[in-house]
């Protein structure tokens, strides 16, 4: 194992960063701040800042001795923003093979790695499988690593950029504006001391006012008896499974356009087609003899992969739908005869308090749990419906087929059940 500097392309990466999530919103802050810490003595850093969802911020450090600069873009950071979600890869580069890992949309602390030696490579990627919890898992196709995508990582990145290193120390620019503002802040000191010092004692007279006024509302605060405090009025929990489409409906799409996709085409073979609510995407590689190009289709520098996608029509969200427990939940997943996995994911962030407003906020837990789903059939999925049909709560995130040859293959649909808590 090893860090350094990686190609994808034409432009070069960083890889071999260490990861952590960031105690606070000051994440540069808090990554100069344990850059110098005993142990780490980092010469750059990266930040990842939170998402939307509720995801943390982050920042990696690294030392100047792996060929790093300042500006480089950084491998995980850039796939992790491009690729959300939980997921691992394996990507075989002109200097090695780096090793992701993206667990809820966070890198995990040493799953940004890049070994010289492939054998090693490959058994960290089976490691981190062996854990589970994973929705896509990419690797080079010679491996072969069951389930597993071979598309290019340079189709996965697109060029991407925006996670960079950083100096840990400050640049000859960066304190020479700091003297220059130290300057001018004296200048303004000196010139506005003389009105300052007439207004001064009327303003601190009524800041004493002010000051005791608000001790006289803090203690009548204290005084109210706890019955007559009102609690906050918490928003209720969002109820994310009714913004999704129905199960069914997504694979009534996602079967109208398996129509669309060849059976077969000259010079080529199919490897996998993944599906969701928007799109059908199939992944094929190169063979012997002539190879036909049809004109949708995008294949990979090399020539040696091409992709092709079926788009279709957005699919309306279910609206109302009321959940069931947990043991109608269990006997419908236990009762189908298909290999798979069920495991409890974390609760969805609660919502947060109005802008403006001071107190403790500390929403209640939402009345229901969620559970992340897999489950690997040899036929289509759309003709097994008893999971899915009439379950309530159920999200597929993914319909993925895996070629296995001579016309043959499997399927795997992977999402999320939502279920009232116990």
């Amino acid at each position: 194992m090893a860090s350094g500097v990686v190609t994808v392309g034409r432009r070069q990466y960083a890889s071999g960063l260490y990861w952590e999530n960031s105690p606070s919103g000051r994440i540069s802050q808090a990554a100069k701040e344990a850059a110098r810490q005993p142990g780490h003595q980092a010469s750059f850093f990266a930040v990842r800042s939170g998402g939307k969802s509720g995801r943390v911020p982050q920042f990696a450090l690294s030392q100047s001795v792996n060929e790093h600069k300042v500006g480089m873009p950084v491998l995980a950071g850039c796939l992790a923003n491009q690729q959300p979600g939980s997921w691992a890869g394996a990507f075989r580069l002109r200097e090695g093979t780096a090793v992701v890992v993206v667990r809820d949309d966070l890198i995990v602390p040493d799953g940004d790695q890049f070994f010289m030696d492939e054998t090693e490579a490959r058994d960290r990627l089976l490691q981190e499988m062996a854990l589970g919890g994973l929705q896509r898992i990419y690797a080079p196709e010679t491996w072969g690593v069951p389930g597993a995508d071979t598309m290019p990582i340079s189709l996965l990145i697109n060029e991407r950029t925006d996670i960079k290193l950083r100096s840990v120390a400050m640049s000859s620019r960066g304190l020479m504006a700091i003297g220059i503002g130290l300057l001018a802040l004296l200048l303004l000191l000196g010139l506005g001391w003389y009105i300052q010092r007439q207004n001064e004692l009327a303003e601190e007279e009524q800041q004493r006012s002010l000051q005791a006024l608000e001790r006289a509302k803090l203690e009548a605060q204290k005084m109210m008896p706890t019955f007559m405090q009102a609690p906050p009025k918490y928003p209720p929990p969002e109820r994310k499974w009714e913004n999704h489409p129905r199960p069914m409906e997504v694979f009534k799409a996602c079967q109208a356009s398996l129509s669309k996709i060849p059976a077969g085409v000259a010079g080529w073979q199919l490897v996998s087609m993944n599906c969701d609510a928007s799109a059908l995407s199939s992944h094929w590689s190169r063979t012997n003899g002539p190879a036909s190009y049809p004109p949708q289709w995008v294949a990979s520098e090399s020539g040696s992969n091409a992709d092709f996608t079926v788009s279709f029509p957005s699919i309306g969200a279910r609206g109302a739908e009321e959940l069931v427990g947990s043991e109608e939940v269990m006997r419908r997943y236990l009762q189908q005869n298909w290999p798979g996995s069920i495991n409890r994911l974390p609760d969805d962030p609660p919502p947060p308090p109005p802008p403006g407003y001071q107190g403790e906020w500390n929403p209640p837990p939402p009345p229901w749990v969620k559970r992340s789903f897999t489950v690997s059939v040899p036929v289509l999925p759309w003709t097994f419906p008893s999971l899915f049909a009439d379950l309530p709560g159920v999200i597929v995130d993914t319909i993925k087929f895996a070629a296995t040859g001579a016309g043959g293959g499997s399927w795997t649909v992977e999402g999320v059940i939502y279920e009232n808590r116990r």
